[in-house]
């Protein structure tokens, strides 16, 4: 199998970025027409409006007849949200606002350190046998918590995990040394989410004020979070020199960073990219690029030498 798209959804809501009903139809028309099916969401989307994306998927019946399949992740950025109650209410909710009694894969969105492991991953398991989900899926853990997933399930012959999100693009490449490892030898697809960097690579100029309502505007908990990501001088230096390199062939940094993604990174197949948009006409051009060929190898190259030179400021690969 070649490397799957998946559709993410964290945008989709009446408070979201895309909030009519016919736009969520149309995007989702578009997607179909890749070939692709695979839908993300999570109980937190659009954030802060916790369930508004589930509950759009869930009006437009976008499981009926296998059209789509959806992944969702459970509530899990709040202190004690991984306790089994609070997973189990999380799924609750969740499948009311889906109209469903099953998803493909349920994800943990992200650790819950306040909470045993062993009681969350218990949870989990509990769910998988009552025919919740198909797999079971974790997201922004460390290598060390992977394992421990790993050698519960082999202890106590529980669910594994066999997918797991992480952050990874051409300036946020430490997934290939700090995860991917642990990965492979555990036969867990990756799937690589914020392939453009929040928009990093186009909507953001060195010293220019961020968009109002972006992913980095510094007064929402998202944008300052994702500013203490990016907003480094040397991963600014690297935007700027590739932008000048690609105007050499006549391609744009976001074009360079979805074809190096798909074409020269370490993905393989089954794993799989999350592909994000604020409106259809970025999604239909995200998914141009994504259809083209590999890059000239000079581009790579340089994108080889730039990692050397940014890795160290780079965002890590785990929360």
């Amino acid at each position: 199998m070649t490397i799957k798209l998946i559709l993410g959804t964290n945008n989709i809501g009446a408070h979201g970025k895309i909030s009519s009903y016919d736009d969520v139809k149309d995007i989702l028309s578009l997607f179909e027409k890749t070939g692709n099916n695979l839908l993300d969401t999570a109980y937190i989307y659009p954030a802060p409006y916790s369930g508004e994306a589930e509950t759009i998927l869930g009006n437009l019946d976008v499981t009926k007849n296998g059209k789509f399949v959806i992944n969702t992740k459970v509530n899990s950025f709040k202190d004690g949200s991984h306790h089994p109650d609070q997973i189990f209410k999380s799924v609750e909710e969740q499948f009311k606002r889906l109209k469903l009694g099953k998803v493909h894969t349920l994800y943990l969105h992200a650790p819950d350190r306040t909470i045993s492991f062993e009681d969350s991953h218990r949870a989990i398991n509990e769910l998988y046998k009552q025919g919740k989900f198909e797999k079971f899926g974790i997201s922004n853990y460390s290598p060390g918590e992977i394992q421990g997933f790993i050698d519960r399930a082999s202890k106590y012959g529980w669910v594994a995990p066999s997918s797991y999100e992480g952050l990874y693009n051409i300036v946020s490449r430490r997934a290939e040394t700090e995860l991917l490892p642990i990965l492979r030898s555990a036969n867990i697809e990756f799937y690589a989410y914020s392939p453009l960097a929040s928009g990093f690579f186009s909507n953001i100029k060195r010293g220019q004020e961020p968009p109002k309502g972006g992913h980095f505007d510094p007064t929402t908990f998202n944008g300052s979070f994702t500013q203490s990501w990016f907003f480094k001088d040397s991963l600014f230096t690297a935007v700027e020199k590739l932008e000048k390199l690609g105007a050499k062939f006549g391609i744009p940094n976001n074009a360079i960073a979805l074809r190096w993604l798909r074409h020269h990174s370490q993905l393989k197949h089954d794993d799989g990219i999350l592909v994000g948009y604020s409106k259809i006409t970025q999604l239909s051009q995200n998914l141009e690029y994504l259809d083209q060929g590999p890059l000239p190898d000079e581009i790579v190259a340089s994108i080889d030498e730039m990692w050397v030179q940014i890795e160290k400021d780079a965002p890590k690969a785990t929360m």
